[in-house]
């Protein structure tokens, strides 16, 4: 979901700067091996167990609260919302819940496969997703979506991880750098 919601759009911009370095993107979550999948870098959300060979850096902290179409701020003041939360994530709106004890509660809660379904899910004006900012940011500066209690770190991070033998090369540098840049005109770094 954050290759789809936020670097997929931001590689044409690192493409036009650099088009001799060839990118090959795979998406997935949680563990991995670097010589069975074939990666050289991974961005993940640092929420599984570390190899502790692995370098990794970390990014960004993941912030999440509820974002909505702008038509919905009304229902979700009056307690009037269905509440749109991610199968990978089951708990994020208790926990969010824990720490905003006076926001409305929603009437119910519909569970959607993966973040971007959420995402758009919310963007269509079916409900209240319980979204990472990183998902959302474009949408909310397009007026797609609005975030009328912003956001609150979760407690995880994003990471960029290397194999115990990185692999260095001047293009893989050039990409950490773009991306390192790209996350700064985005959001706060760590």
């Amino acid at each position: 979901s954050v290759a789809m919601r936020w670097l997929i759009p931001r590689l044409s911009e690192f493409q036009d700067r650099h088009p001799d370095i060839d990118l090959h993107l795979s998406v997935g979550g949680g563990s991995f091996d670097f010589a069975r999948d074939r990666i050289t870098l991974a961005i993940r959300r640092l929420d599984f167990a570390i190899d502790p060979r692995w370098h990794v850096e970390q990014l960004i902290a993941e912030e999440v609260g509820p974002v909505m179409h702008p038509d919905m701020v009304e229902r979700f003041t009056a307690g009037a919302y269905v509440a749109l939360a991610a199968k990978t994530r089951p708990d994020a709106w208790s926990k969010w819940s824990a720490d905003y004890r006076e926001a409305p509660k929603p009437r119910s809660t519909r569970f959607l496969d993966h973040h971007f379904l959420m995402v758009e899910a919310a963007a269509s004006g079916l409900g209240v997703a319980m979204c990472p900012k990183i998902m959302a940011i474009d949408d909310i500066r397009r007026g797609r979506l609005f975030a009328p209690l912003g956001f609150l770190p979760d407690g995880s991070h994003y990471g960029i991880i290397r194999s115990p033998s990185p692999e260095t090369s001047p293009a893989l540098d050039t990409f950490v750098s773009w991306l390192l840049a790209t996350l700064q005109q985005d959001f706060s770094p760590l």
